[in-house]
Formats: C-alpha cells, sequence, structure tokens
C-alpha cells in the first residue's frame, strides 16, 4: 500500500512540475525595472538593469505610455496609454514590447493598473460618471466590478486585499489633463471578500499617492505631503507604514521631493522618483538607511515598478485565493 501511494504522489508531482515549469520558462531571466520615460516630448515604457544600465524603450509608440506593472511571471507588462485618443485606457504586452493590446472592448478613462498576484486579474481606477473608483476584472478585460471610491489601488501579496487612496472630497475636474479635486487624502484597504474596509493610513496628510505594498504584506510605501513637516516646505516625501503599528508612517531618510515609491522584490530597497534641476529622476534607496543612488538621468522619468526572476513565483500562496497550479499545491501561512 505504502509504494501504491509512493508512485501516485510521484505522479502528481510530476503533473504539478510540468505544469510549473513552463511558467518558469517564460519568466524574464534577469532582474528589470520597467517605468515611464519622457526624453524627446512624448511618455514611453523603458526597462532597465536595478543599476540603471541597459536603458531599453519598449513601446515606441506616437501616444504617451505610462504606469507599467510588471505580471506575477515577468512575461508581460500592463501600462495605461492614450493611444487611442484622448481618453487614456489599459494596455498589455509582451515583456519585450511585443504583442500590444487593449485590455477592455469598450473604452472609457482606467488608469493605474495593478496585477492580482495570481496575475487572473487586475485593478485599476476608473473617472466616469463624475466619480472615481477602484475597479477589478479579468486580465482578458470581463467581469468588471467596482468596489470603492478612491484610486491608485495596490493588490496585497496574499490577494485578500486592495489598497488604495480614498479621501473625503474625490472628484474629477474637466480640466482636459485628467485633474482629481482631492481633500482629506487617506490610505484605506478593502477585503475581497467581505468588501470591509479598514484605515492604514489616517487624514492629517494634504496628500497622499501611490501607496505600494510590501512584498512580505507587512507595510506600505506612500508618497505624501505632511503639513507639519516644515523642514520639508510641505514638499512630497516617502513614507512607510506598518499596518500592525496604528497607522503611524515613518519618514524615510531621502532628501528633496519624492513621489511613487515601488519596492524592491527583497524587500530591502525602494525605487522612487524625485526631483532635480534635471528634471524628475529615478533613484533607489535601502530602506533600513544609506545613501540613495541615482538611476536615469535624460528626460523625466518616473512609474518605476521592478521584477526580479527570484521571487516571480510567491513562496506561499494561498489556495483559495490564488487559481495557478502552484496556488493549489503549496500552503501560505
Amino acid at each position: 500500500m505504502k509504494l501504491i501511494r509512493f508512485f501516485l504522489f510521484f505522479g502528481l508531482s510530476l503533473i504539478i512540475l510540468s505544469s510549473v515549469i513552463p511558467v518558469l520558462a517564460e519568466a524574464r531571466a534577469v532582474a528589470k525595472i520597467a517605468f515611464a520615460s519622457n526624453r524627446d516630448g512624448n511618455s514611453e515604457i523603458y526597462i532597465m538593469n536595478p543599476d540603471g544600465s541597459e536603458q531599453v524603450n519598449l513601446t515606441r509608440h506616437r501616444a504617451h505610455d505610462f504606469s507599467p506593472a510588471w505580471s506575477p511571471t515577468g512575461k508581460q507588462i500592463l501600462f495605461a496609454s492614450e493611444r487611442g485618443g484622448k481618453t487614456t485606457d489599459i494596455y498589455v504586452m509582451d515583456a519585450d514590447g511585443s504583442d500590444v493590446r487593449r485590455v477592455f472592448r469598450k473604452r472609457v478613462e482606467r488608469r493605474h493598473p495593478t496585477w492580482s498576484p495570481d496575475g487572473e486579474k487586475i485593478a485599476y481606477y476608473r473617472v466616469d460618471g463624475g466619480e472615481v473608483a477602484i475597479y477589478t476584472a479579468s486580465i482578458k478585460g470581463g467581469g468588471e466590478k467596482r468596489i470603492a471610491i478612491g484610486m491608485h489601488p495596490t493588490w496585497a501579496p496574499d490577494g485578500s486585499e486592495i489598497a488604495f487612496m480614498s479621501a473625503h472630497t474625490l472628484l474629477p475636474i474637466k480640466d482636459g489633463f485628467g485633474g482629481i479635486q482631492i481633500s482629506q487624502p487617506r490610505i484605506e484597504a478593502i477585503n475581497l471578500r467581505t468588501n470591509a474596509k479598514k484605515q492604514i493610513v489616517s487624514e492629517g496628510f494634504s496628500l497622499i499617492l501611490a501607496p505600494a505594498w510590501s512584498p512580505d504584506g507587512t507595510e506600505l510605501a506612500f508618497s505624501g505631503i505632511d503639513p507639519n513637516d516644515g523642514r520639508l516646505g510641505h514638499a512630497f516625501a516617502l513614507y512607510i507604514v506598518n499596518r500592525k503599528r496604528n497607522g503611524v508612517p515613518r519618514k524615510v531618510d531621502v532628501d528633496g521631493k519624492n513621489f511613487s515609491p515601488a519596492w524592491s522584490p527583497d524587500g530591502d530597497a525602494l525605487v522612487y522618483q524625485e526631483e532635480t534641476n534635471k528634471g524628475d529622476q529615478l533613484f533607489k534607496v535601502n530602506v533600513a538607511g544609506g545613501r540613495s543612488e541615482q538611476l536615469t538621468d535624460r528626460g523625466r522619468n518616473y512609474s518605476a515598478d521592478w521584477f526580479d526572476p527570484a521571487f516571480a513565483l510567491p513562496v506561499s500562496p494561498q489556495p483559495d485565493l490564488l487559481t495557478t497550479v502552484w496556488g493549489r499545491v503549496k500552503v501560505r501561512d
């Protein structure tokens, strides 16, 4: 009987491995940072090495492309684009810039896409009906569902929540530039099973933008303006909040005006946008402290997202939240 069990387990293991190996083979072989860059009057999606070398333009399109987001395997990149006209919508392409396609058939104003950890769904915010709201949908554009009023969604690593910027007032402005009126901003997270919302960062910041989950799901980085920080002259700075510490953020020790942090896949560093005398550039810094390192120096660079194949698949996903074979086999603690 034991022998039968052994062969049954061995056979199942082969089936599982045969399903997982192709996914690994499709992932990028080296770590890359995707970002948007405006170097000739037009915003394009680029990738580069984590040290800033080998910067490559992937999109090469006359329309503005921005807000890139790596798929969990590194095979694809989501991004926002104006290539369909004046309305910004969400597109997806292969990691080498090929096979670009629009996610949705019906075009509406959609921005700031982010992937679910299993790669099956996306979240983003829509501007329609005089409101700004967070939506989810399948990567094929089906099942579009509104889940909350807010913007800048970021999907929790375990797939159970989406954090986002909420506010007392959040209204689109008809200025022709996609402007939004914001007052009393905060960061909230919505449980995707129960739809219950929990406030992570309370009101007190003049403005909050682009929250980003740490890879282990314990912290959120964001850029914000703290009116009580006189040293900054009411300028944007980077903050990290641990959701178990009553929503008290700590400021990241970097100089200047800083925006839109993104975590390194190992959770040790942040890549972010800083305003310099040569335009906005991308930098990275260790979250434990130390000198920041400049990665770009041409044009205006922003909206970074960091991928590393060593962290391409979750170590222990929740089977009931993920739909991949890996998620069904391994158990999250």
